[in-house]
């Protein structure tokens, strides 16, 4: 019996023994190969050296960069709606009162036709103008008669008549034969899009700028927000 428990256990130690060094040998076939790099970052089995450079933001045609966007503007006339206050109504550019007035007839004094020719220079070199006037319930005109190549050397006092004149009434406007008051008009503008800048409409597009990269061989990395080359090289085995 002992003799058997003998061979049993030398049979176990044999096969234990045996076992261990296929496993010693096994490791050592797969142990990996470590590699370095004498520049750049390994990756892998491979060295990767990275240039960077400053992209360069550019924008659409029409577009303009501003503070890191491409924005265009476009402006219109904007709509212009004219309205009047209350107790008057639009008429073409003028607000009118919707009550007309009757026109007044008054006396005037006049300068005669000839002598209503606006402002001229004296003698003296000064500037006069011929004048009509009221005095004692009668009408006079102080006017020129004495010229010489333009310029007025004298004049003389003459009496002339009244004048008939019918017309609206202080602080009215004749407008198509009747008399009305008038009222500014209220001019409102509106756009359809944009802001309204005055008188005008102004629409702003806003886009993101397109970044390149002015060197060949970089592309733009959107995460480093750069532009890289990278040169990849075999790396060395340790």
């Amino acid at each position: 019996m002992k003799k058997v428990l003998c061979i049993l256990l030398s049979s176990m130690l044999i096969l234990t023994v045996s076992g261990c060094g296929n496993e010693v040998a096994k490791e050592s076939e797969e142990k990996p190969k470590e590699y370095y790099c004498e520049t750049g970052t390994l990756n892998g089995e491979n060295c990767e050296v990275v240039e960077t450079e400053e992209a360069t933001p550019t924008c659409d045609k029409d577009y303009k960069l501003t503070n890191g966007k491409c924005v265009k503007t476009t402006t219109t006339n904007a709509k212009a709606t004219k309205t009047c206050s209350d107790g008057y109504t639009l008429s073409g550019s003028n607000c009118l009162s919707k009550t007309t007035y009757d026109k007044v007839t008054t006396k005037k004094c006049l300068l005669p036709a000839k002598y209503d020719i606006g402002e001229y220079e004296t003698v003296d070199g000064t500037k006069s103008k011929n004048t009509a006037y009221e005095e004692n319930g009668e009408c006079w005109y102080n006017a020129c008669t004495d010229w010489d190549n333009g310029v007025c050397y004298g004049g003389e006092v003459n009496r002339t008549e009244y004048t008939t004149v019918t017309s609206c009434p202080s602080g009215t406007k004749e407008v198509s034969g009747k008399c009305y008051k008038t009222s500014k008009v209220k001019t409102t503008y509106t756009c359809e899009s944009g802001k309204v800048n005055g008188s005008k409409c102004t629409v702003t597009d806003t886009k993101d700028v397109t970044n390149t990269c002015k060197t060949e061989g970089f592309t733009y990395n959107t995460e480093s927000k750069q532009c890289e080359k990278i040169t990849t090289t075999k790396a060395l085995e340790k």
